[in-house]
């Protein structure tokens, strides 16, 4: 009865998307943004990761508040950086919060935003990594990738990103080459996405990776269709999974919900979820999410803790076999493959900023499978800088 109305509720909630125009307005650009806004939360995010400048520690103070005319002008900094899927919906949201206010500003930066349109943007990021396993050997790569944004005419731009692939301290490579190229254009008031992009559904729990995709979104609504290559078969030859998703994130209930629906047709796999995200206190965040794959009757569930103010954060995960797709942030660890049987047991991140644009993360994971036969405990160290 349980899944059946989680199917049910995903469905609802993904009709409604389209059925529901967003409604905003502000009377006055010089008021106050509440301060439990969830937007002090999102430019925070922003500040960490080096797009928008915040104070001397890199945030925005949860007890300053800030007027609507100040945060706009924060998010129309970031609307003319280059920015990864992740960081582009969370902008996309601010500028759908503080249109108005953008609108009265864009009358002011009009000559330079034109500018610095017409122009290729470029950025990137290295990252070394280390990783110990128990009963096995450490290691440590290194990756280092170039974006390149711009526009092809008013309504079509262009993405492309070089990657060394993973590098092996002993010499050994990864897939180096292009991993994202596409072109993003408006139409029938939606947004569309072709090519080979990032993908991430279900806060990185579904999916987090390329796809050769064709993607759409509007209003909090987004619906991919495409294929992910994967290793190639006994036969040698290359294979794929077809993948179709929809998303469908809003504001409830003081948090942000979203709604998923993932299907790999490849591997029969068909998974609805709920996921939510809010402020418990001004330092403390929760989250938890439900993943369900009703005809392999199988559930993933996972919930936790964060405290904003250390960036550290302690989750419990559940997954069984048959709810594990393979492609989601946990499958980006290395030695992934028992986690394909299915596992449980707590994982441990502490994410802190280096400097403006360096990020120093520290995960740990203690999983025993769905027997209760206890795995290898995994610590992964990772720096991060963009520039």
């Amino acid at each position: 009865m349980k899944k059946r109305l989680l199917k049910v509720a995903v469905t609802t909630a993904l009709t409604v998307a389209f059925a529901v125009p967003a409604f905003a307005a502000s009377a006055n650009p010089f008021s106050d943004v509440p301060a439990k806004h969830w937007a002090y939360d999102a430019v925070n995010k922003l500040a960490q990761a080096g797009i928008v400048d915040g104070y001397g520690d890199g945030t925005f103070k949860g007890d300053k508040t800030m007027t609507r005319y100040e945060m706009a002008q924060i998010v129309a900094k970031a609307m003319n950086k280059s920015l990864n899927s992740d960081q582009q919906a969370t902008v996309d949201e601010l500028s759908k919060e503080f249109s108005t206010e953008l609108n009265t500003l864009g009358v002011k930066v009009a000559s330079l935003e034109n500018k610095v349109d017409n122009m290729v943007k470029v950025s990137g990021d290295a990252r070394v990594r280390y990783f110990t396993q128990e009963n096995a050997n450490d290691n440590t790569d290194f990756r280092a990738r170039v974006n390149f944004d711009g526009k092809i005419s008013d309504n079509l731009k262009f993405n492309a990103r070089l990657t060394s692939g993973d590098m092996n301290y002993d010499g050994g490579n990864g897939d180096a080459g292009i991993n994202t190229a596409n072109v993003t254009f408006n139409a029938l008031g939606l947004t569309n996405t072709i090519g080979r992009q990032d993908v991430l559904l279900g806060q990185g729990n579904l999916f987090d990776t390329q796809m050769n995709a064709f993607a759409t979104s509007i209003n909090g609504l987004k619906l991919v269709a495409g294929n992910r290559n994967v290793t190639a078969d006994t036969a040698g030859d290359p294979t794929s999974n077809r993948i179709y998703a929809a998303e469908y994130g809003f504001n409830a209930l003081g948090g942000k919900m979203v709604a998923d629906y993932y299907k790999n047709d490849t591997k029969d796999q068909e998974l609805y979820g709920l996921s939510t995200g809010f402020q418990v206190a001004k330092n403390l965040a929760f989250n938890a999410s439900y993943y369900d794959n009703h005809d392999a009757d199988a559930t993933a569930v996972s919930y936790g803790v964060k405290l904003n103010k250390l960036g550290l954060s302690a989750t419990y995960k559940d997954v069984e076999a048959a709810a594990y797709t393979g492609f989601g942030t946990i499958a980006n660890d290395q030695s992934t493959a028992a986690l394909a049987k299915g596992f449980k047991g707590m994982e441990y991140q502490l994410d802190r900023a280096l400097d403006k644009n360096a990020v120093l993360s520290v995960k740990y994971q203690d999983f025993e499978d769905q027997d209760g036969v206890k795995m290898d405990a995994r610590t992964q160290a990772t720096v991060n800088v963009k520039f």
